[in-house]
């Protein structure tokens, strides 16, 4: 049965496997609409059960992906290449049994990449707001708490605030923004956080996300304020 084929609730008998965090991982996928992961390595070799339904190219994880220290998420892609991607952390697994020393790569090439040229339009009020927004989320979230939306729209701010010749955007709340990021050395721990490819100008590209930060970003990765 090829992936294309599946149908909304259908399941399957299928093992995948991968290496990654010097762990060795396996998914067992059951026709009975069960499945188990085992580990052995670094993670060490805890057993997660659960259920699971195949939706058009797309595995959900309905039970079972709770309290597994992100290694096992709610949704993964069934790839056109029949490789098994963790949707959240974006690596992948093998379903060739007998590959049983497959390194798992960080599949961000599934990503539909953005329009970099186009601008994210908003009104001073709109900055404003989400400038208040920003600062209190820095103020009471530790970063791995904080969501890849929230941070995108950090970043996005950072880079506005950064390039802005407009002396009311240098005082004030946006001063307070830019004071937060500083104390929560947002820079150094989301470049940590996220892998990252360079941009132009010297920049960080963050592939989960695909904005950019800092350099010279494309309008995508900053707002306009019109």
């Amino acid at each position: 049965m090829t992936i294309s084929s599946f149908v909304n609730g259908q399941s399957f008998d299928k093992k995948f496997s991968g290496q990654w965090a010097m762990t060795f991982w396996t998914y067992e996928f059951h026709k009975d609409g069960t499945f188990k992961r085992t580990s052995s390595g670094h993670f060490g070799n805890p057993i997660y059960t659960g259920t699971y339904l195949i939706q058009t190219d797309t595995i959900h994880i309905t039970k079972g992906f709770e309290n597994t220290s992100g290694t096992v998420n709610e949704y993964f892609l069934l790839d056109k290449d029949s490789m098994l991607i963790d949707l959240d952390n974006f690596y992948d697994y093998s379903p060739n049994h007998k590959d049983w020393q497959y390194i798992s790569k960080k599949r961000y090439d599934i990503l539909k990449k953005p329009n970099m040229d186009l601008k994210n339009v908003v009104s001073k009020k709109q900055l404003e707001m989400m400038v208040y927004s920003s600062t209190t989320i820095l103020k009471n979230k530790r970063l791995s708490e904080i969501t890849d939306e929230e941070n995108i729209q950090i970043i996005r701010l950072l880079n506005t605030l950064r390039m802005s010749r407009d002396s009311y955007l240098k005082s004030g709340v946006y001063a307070k923004f830019i004071n937060e990021t500083k104390k929560n050395n947002f820079v150094k721990e989301i470049s940590s956080y996220y892998d990252w490819i360079p941009s132009r100008g010297m920049g960080f590209y963050f592939q989960k996300l695909q904005v950019e930060l800092g350099g010279t970003p494309h309008f995508y990765s900053r707002y306009t304020v019109e």
